[in-house]
């Protein structure tokens, strides 16, 4: 069985809706403001449902982040000129 890598996608110009985060990370969503301004979203259970880590998601939070944060599976990330209703 292959391992699927989990992806970063990110907004430049607009956001995702509520539903469709929830689509793409497969779960409820769990959001995380950077210090940049931007806008982290991930599965709040990701850990418990044993998702694979998010590497080039737990980059940002570690270059951008307030505390060390482990992403795992699919996330999305809104920069912060794109944001209008997450924060």
């Amino acid at each position: 069985m292959q391992k699927i890598i989990p992806s970063l996608k990110i907004y430049q110009n607009n956001e995702p809706s509520l539903e469709e985060a929830q689509k793409h990370v497969g779960g409820y969503v769990e959001g995380l403001e950077l210090d940049n301004g931007d806008y982290m979203i991930f599965d709040e259970e990701g850990l418990l449902k044993n998702k694979t880590l998010n590497k080039e998601a737990s980059e940002f939070v570690k270059m951008y982040g307030r505390h060390p944060h482990q992403i795992v599976g699919e996330a999305i990330l809104i920069k912060a000129h794109a944001r209008k209703d997450w924060a």
